[in-house]
């Protein structure tokens, strides 16, 4: 019996569109294999990318020097941790840099390390047309306790305890502490200092010599004192590198209680310890 030429043309029309369709399965299927292809290689690539920015902090060694120690490098000084009374640095001398006293002054000494880094960033700022000078560095014990003494007297005890640190309490005792300014006598000892152009510098370029800004803005609630962006501590370039890079208090950096007043039993720095 013959088929009719329309029936062929009905079943061949069948066949093609069974075909299409078969086609448009297979695409779909190869596209959604590539797509998670592609999902698994940026996926893989980022977690690759994570890896290789981890931050250096993650394998930096907070055990190098004591926290503790007066004599320490990386000793942290706050309202809650006490120097003692008699401690004094044993390598003090008075660095090659322009000083707002006599050289025969104590506050006009630092200790070896730090008056050598000081001698460094004073020279490197010069080369850009700044003079840095010295304006305080180690103070005593007494001699804290004059400085204290007076903001009291002139200011009240609520504000010095905001700008000035009790005797005992203050890193300038430890030798590694030194208020800086510029040799024109501009906003010395003053926020406005952060403002000039060796302000500027210093809070930009003083960790590549090992100093920190100590005080810093906006962590009031953390050092306990207001903003100054004249107060330099030194620490090494390596921790003051990760100061910088981490923007963290070092009390912060190193876990430690925060202090902005001052405890009825502080904690006692010890030399050894």
């Amino acid at each position: 019996m013959a088929i009719h030429p329309l029936t062929v043309r009905h079943l061949a029309r069948k066949v093609l569109l069974l075909l299409a369709l078969a086609a448009a399965v297979a695409a779909i299927v190869w596209w959604r294999s590539s797509a998670t292809e592609v999902k698994q290689t940026v996926s893989s690539n980022q977690a690759t990318t994570e890896i290789k920015t981890t931050p250096a902090s993650a394998s930096f060694n907070k055990q190098q020097h004591s926290v503790n120690d007066p004599s320490s490098v990386w000793v942290v000084v706050n309202k809650g941790r006490m120097l003692p009374s008699s401690y004094t640095p044993t390598d003090l001398v008075v660095p090659n840099v322009s000083l707002s006293e006599s050289f025969e002054s104590d506050n006009m000494h630092l200790r070896q390390e730090p008056a050598t880094a000081l001698e460094k960033m004073a020279a490197a700022a010069t080369t850009e047309g700044l003079e840095l000078m010295l304006v305080s560095g180690y103070r005593s014990y007494g001699t804290q306790q004059s400085v204290y003494g007076g903001y009291v007297a002139s200011q009240g005890r609520a504000y010095a305890d905001t700008t000035s640190a009790q005797p005992g309490y203050s890193e300038h005792q430890t030798g590694l502490a030194a208020d800086l300014g510029a040799q024109s006598g501009k906003c010395q000892l003053e926020v406005c200092f952060g403002d000039l152009a060796e302000g500027k510098w210093l809070a930009a370029n003083a960790y590549k010599y090992g100093f920190i800004i100590r005080y810093q803005k906006a962590k009031t609630s953390l050092t306990g004192y207001d903003y100054e962006p004249w107060h330099m501590r030194y620490v090494g370039i390596d921790l003051a590198t990760e100061i910088s890079r981490s923007s963290q208090t070092l009390e912060q950096f190193f876990g430690l209680a925060a202090y902005t007043d001052y405890p009825s039993t502080p904690y006692e720095l010890k030399v050894g310890t």
